[in-house]
């Protein structure tokens, strides 16, 4: 597919339209950094470049803690904002990397120009999967987050050929999503893959003025500032194995099996409300408000079509 050669958002949708290209545009890999005033310190609507600023996210099993330093780092002749990520897994430590970024700032876009990593097993580091530099073996800057954030763009944050070439495409730009302790609305929804490993996504969720909230599984259970990074797992305190986390999602994203059995029960009924719900022991569920006749009923499926619940208000 042929590449375009753009710097922001307008741009890259025009390139797309250059080409008659409607229900899928092209994968943008290259975004004339060059021409961008690079800042270390600073933030656009969904991610945040001021040191001390810090998410945990967490799982059952895992908990990632992500914290910006007060540390630069200089990469290909640019002067980067380090983002550490500690992940721990059973409560061991099992990765820590060190990620530089930059703000445009002109346009508030985020770029990503690498990351070192350590991988560690039993407190020792045993190797430095998918660590990459801008400038290193031909790799190049990616654009992390964009100020400007359409449904449909898709575009790579890494460019790191044959090491990392993680890209992102926005499926969603006003999700609503309830976390153990609070809820966000006008959430950016991300669907993550790499040509590395076809086949494979991840699922990002990023909150205003917050960052990510949410990705695969691992939800936000705590965040501030003025804060290092935690030496071990930190103590949290919400019940993670019960109904921690809801997203509203629309009707056509329903799973088939659910969308017909929904038509089953109520063929002429106008869907108001859509939910994924994840449940005691990370059941998922799929919550439907649907009005039939002016009445509303209240159904719930799991993602192979089993109702649970199908009852009127």
């Amino acid at each position: 597919m042929k590449t375009c050669h753009s710097y922001i958002v307008a741009a890259l949708l025009a390139c797309a339209a250059q080409q008659g290209l409607t229900a899928e545009r092209p994968w943008i890999d290259s975004f004339a950094i060059e021409k961008c005033a690079h800042l270390t310190t600073g933030k656009n609507r969904y991610f945040i470049l001021e040191p001390g600023y810090q998410v945990i996210l967490a799982s059952n099993s895992e908990q990632v803690a992500i914290t910006v330093l007060n540390e630069t780092e200089t990469v290909n002749g640019i002067e980067t904002r380090v983002i550490e990520e500690r992940e721990f897994a059973n409560g061991k430590l099992k990765e820590v990397s060190r990620n530089f970024f930059t703000l445009c700032q002109e346009h508030s876009d985020v770029f990503y120009h690498g990351e070192d990593v350590d991988d560690y097993t039993d407190g020792k580091i045993v190797g430095h999967g998918g660590a990459w530099r801008a400038g290193v073996n031909g790799a190049r800057a990616g654009l992390m987050m964009p100020a400007k954030t359409p449904l449909g763009l898709r575009h790579y944050q890494e460019v790191a050929p044959e090491v990392a070439m993680d890209r992102a495409e926005i499926v969603e730009t006003q999700v609503t999503f309830e976390g153990p302790k609070e809820k966000f609305r006008d959430c950016l929804k991300v669907v993550e893959t790499t040509p590395l490993e076809p086949g494979e996504e991840s699922v990002k969720l990023y909150a205003p003025d917050i960052g990510v909230i949410f990705d695969d599984g691992m939800v936000i259970v705590d965040r501030g500032r003025d804060r290092k990074p935690p030496t071990a797992p930190v103590e949290v305190k919400v019940d993670l194995a019960g109904a921690y986390a809801e997203v509203e999602i629309k009707e056509g994203d329903l799973p088939a099996p659910v969308a017909a059995v929904l038509r089953k029960l109520h063929p002429t009924g106008e869907v108001r409300e859509v939910k994924r719900e994840t449940r005691q022991g990370g059941q998922v569920v799929y919550a439907i408000e649907i009005f039939v006749a002016g009445h509303q009923w209240d159904v719930e499926a799991t993602p192979d079509g089993t109702v649970l619940r199908n009852e009127a208000e």
